[in-house]
């Protein structure tokens, strides 16, 4: 199975350094609120950092895909972001010329649909465990 060959050069950032980024802005938010506390005025700007800077990085990698940065406000709808978020990570550069995923890709979607299945799992197990203790007359 040969690479294709893209069409055209896309700016912005590629799968590996998107997860890397997203990976630094999780830190730093982590450090901060622990650093810093939930409460102080430090956290709250860092917050609000890490929020611009993700948004940046994710028109970047809309870019990098080929599609239109519009996207980017699917975040803002109910399950949005878990859908874009997996979208971002699993397309290869230039995704909108073939519309198809490449190896990686798929392995990526493959973890990303175990996890949420395990935490499928886990919501309705612990749901059904919780409520057997409360028909017993203890």
């Amino acid at each position: 199975m040969s690479d294709e060959i893209l069409e055209s050069g896309y700016p912005g950032v590629g799968r590996l350094y998107y997860f890397l980024g997203r990976v630094m802005l999780i830190i730093v938010t982590v450090f901060s609120v622990v650093y810093f506390g939930p409460g102080s005025r430090v956290f709250q700007v860092v917050t609000l950092a890490t929020m611009i800077a993700g948004a940046v990085l994710d028109v970047m990698r809309l870019k990098n895909i080929g599609v239109t940065t519009w996207l980017l406000f699917i975040k803002y709808l109910p399950y949005g972001a878990l859908a874009l978020s997996i979208g971002l990570q699993t397309a290869q550069t230039g995704w909108i010329e073939t519309k198809r995923l490449d190896r990686p890709g798929w392995a990526i979607l493959g973890v990303h649909a175990a996890i949420i299945g395990l935490i499928i799992y886990l919501i309705i197990r612990s749901e059904t465990a919780m409520s057997i203790p409360a028909i017993l007359p203890f």
